[in-house]
């Protein structure tokens, strides 16, 4: 009976381990039941906390692209800020989005990045974007950004190409020189004011030919003329020119032995700068049609050169597209604003590019008088004309059997009726001053830019061989961007045909083309210089016999550095750099 009584107690024990183990695994399983649940329902709660903080996260960095975009015209205004929209987030709302300026326009240099060495002009600005999800979790992140506008006219000279400048009469320049090519310089009367720069080479000789002259100067940080007598030839070796330009010139004189980067053109990427020169295409996508003038024109002409009869071109044979609410003149202001090839067809030889030239003439007292009688729907800022026509072709017999040749001339521009651009893909003459009466900001743009005299007369350069008529004193104040004429080679090159007759390409002496004796007369220019391709339509060489070229007092226009005065339509890269960045919660 004992031993049964013990088995029996034995018994006993054991159930009650084992019930005691099976509640004990009962409570290890609950509890990491319940810490799983709870683990997920954090994680759950992270995931939805880190969902609605990018989520605000990429609100903010909506802001910051549409700011780069508002930048093309170089200012952020307060219609822009007020457009600004949140991006569309499935599943979030913004229940904030505030943009706010920080202070001022500073202009600044960039320090790093594919702009290196370029001024922006620069906005601090504030972002705050709030997000929330479905369930009303909510993050909220202060972004602050710098929001850069980087104008192309911010040079004295800009050259993508080579650049060549061997003057005889003098010429003296302020303002930033740059080429993203070699640079030649010779003349015996030539002063440069400011920083001279080259990823490549600086010669002090011509390109076409050997030709050494000792009237360079370049100032020193003191503002003294300094002498220039060493080049990249001289001194090869990178020490040697380092040394020479800063001791001379206090490294003012920078090229490729400083490590000089090639300045990137201020333009959308992928974009080919001639393009900005370019008519409307069907095919054009985004960034043509930010880059290009045509598209930025709230006033675009098609002159349909089929079409001219007699040498006359109609008012409403013209196709004109106008911004919306904008008008377009009724004929007799038409007539008067658009001389059209009427008189002028065939109007003059010009004796660079030997050729006649069939002009379209636009009377800019004409254009402010019917402006300003209405500035509300006549006004315009960019203006651009191209000519269209199967080949360009007339039923209009060609005088001179040369073939047509459209170009567009501005005439009686002293006082325009405010800040405006006028471009086209055709060569371009301006005749007398320009913008000289009441400075408003201002482009030139073109394949090439010719400028005429006060006293040209279209008369006397209409028989061949012309004779050289006298010009008068000139003021022109407008930025130019156009095309130029390059010289071929360099004459040190093995290979290099060389020669001085029809082969120079004019440098940036002629940039700015003449056609009159200009001996003693000064073309005094302010603005900047911009040759970003080689003309296609204006391709003659610089020959010395057609013109006597004048005193040249350029400098480049500091007023370019105020963003309020850039050239309406100034192509201008948009740049938004994150500074600082916080979440709020």
């Amino acid at each position: 009976m004992h031993v049964l009584s013990r088995i029996q107690n034995r018994r006993g024990v054991a159930l009650e381990a084992t019930l005691f183990v099976l509640l004990l695994m009962s409570t290890v399983i609950a509890v990491a039941y319940y810490g799983a649940i709870t683990v997920q329902r954090t994680a759950n709660l992270d995931y939805q906390g880190s969902r609605v903080f990018y989520a605000s996260e990429a609100g903010a960095e909506a802001v910051m692209a549409q700011l780069a975009d508002a930048l093309e015209d170089g200012a952020l205004s307060d219609q822009e800020l007020d457009a600004i929209q949140p991006p569309d987030v499935p599943g979030f709302s913004f229940t904030a989005l505030d943009v706010e300026r920080v202070g001022g326009i500073a202009t600044e240099t960039i320090t790093d990045g594919p702009f290196a060495g370029l001024y922006s002009l620069t906005q601090r600005v504030n972002i705050t974007a709030e997000a929330s999800d479905q369930v009303d979790n909510t993050s909220a992140i202060v972004v602050s950004v710098k929001a850069q506008a980087i104008p192309i006219f911010q040079f004295g000279i800009f050259y993508e190409k080579d650049l060549e400048s061997t003057n005889g009469p003098s010429m003296e320049f302020a303002g930033w020189v740059h080429s993203n090519g070699n640079i030649y310089l010779s003349s015996n009367n030539a002063w440069y004011r400011d920083v001279i720069t080259t990823p490549n080479r600086m010669f002090h000789d011509r390109k076409d030919h050997h030709n050494v002259l000792n009237g360079v100067f370049i100032n020193d940080a003191a503002a003294n003329e300094v002498q220039l007598d060493f080049d990249s030839r001289t001194h090869p070796a990178a020490d040697d020119f380092r040394s020479q330009s800063d001791a001379k010139f206090d490294n003012r004189l920078k090229t490729n032995a400083y490590g000089v980067d090639s300045l990137k053109v201020p333009l959308p990427d992928g974009m080919d700068p001639k393009e900005v020169l370019k008519p409307r295409a069907v095919g054009d996508g985004e960034l043509e049609k930010k880059a290009k003038y045509a598209w930025k024109a709230d006033w675009y002409i098609e002159v349909p050169m089929n079409l001219v009869t007699a040498g006359v071109m109609p008012c409403d044979a013209m196709v004109q597209t106008r911004a919306a609410g904008l008008a377009v003149p009724g004929p007799a202001a038409c007539a008067a604003i658009f001389q059209g090839a009427g008189t002028a067809w065939e109007a003059f030889y010009d004796g660079r590019e030997r050729k006649w030239v069939d002009v379209f003439e636009i009377d800019m007292a004409q254009l402010s008088a019917w402006v300003n009688t209405n500035p509300g729907t006549n006004g315009t800022s960019i203006m651009y004309i191209t000519f269209t026509g199967a080949g360009l072709s007339t039923p209009f017999t060609d005088p001179s059997g040369d073939g047509l040749r459209p170009v567009v001339r501005l005439s009686n521009g002293s006082d325009l009726h405010g800040p405006f651009s006028f471009a086209t893909d055709r060569p371009l003459y301006v005749r007398g001053d320009y913008n000289t009466v009441s400075w408003n900001p201002a482009a030139l743009v073109g394949d090439a830019i010719m400028i005429l005299s006060n006293a040209w007369a279209d008369a006397a350069h209409s028989v061949t061989p012309f004779p050289l008529t006298n010009a008068t004193n000139t003021s022109v104040y407008a930025a130019i961007l156009a095309g130029h004429t390059p010289t071929p080679c360099d004459h040190e090159n093995p290979g290099c045909a060389g020669g001085y007759t029809d082969f120079y390409g004019g440098g940036i002496e002629n940039f700015p083309r003449f056609l009159e004796n200009w001996g003693g007369r000064t073309l005094l220019y302010r603005g900047s210089l911009v040759s970003l391709h080689y003309s296609e339509y204006a391709v003659g060489t610089w020959n010395g016999t057609y013109y006597s070229p004048p005193v040249r007092d350029w400098q480049f226009d500091t007023r370019f550095r105020d963003p309020a005065n850039l050239p309406p339509g100034t192509p201008t890269v948009g740049n938004v750099i994150r500074m600082a960045f916080r979440p709020v919660y």
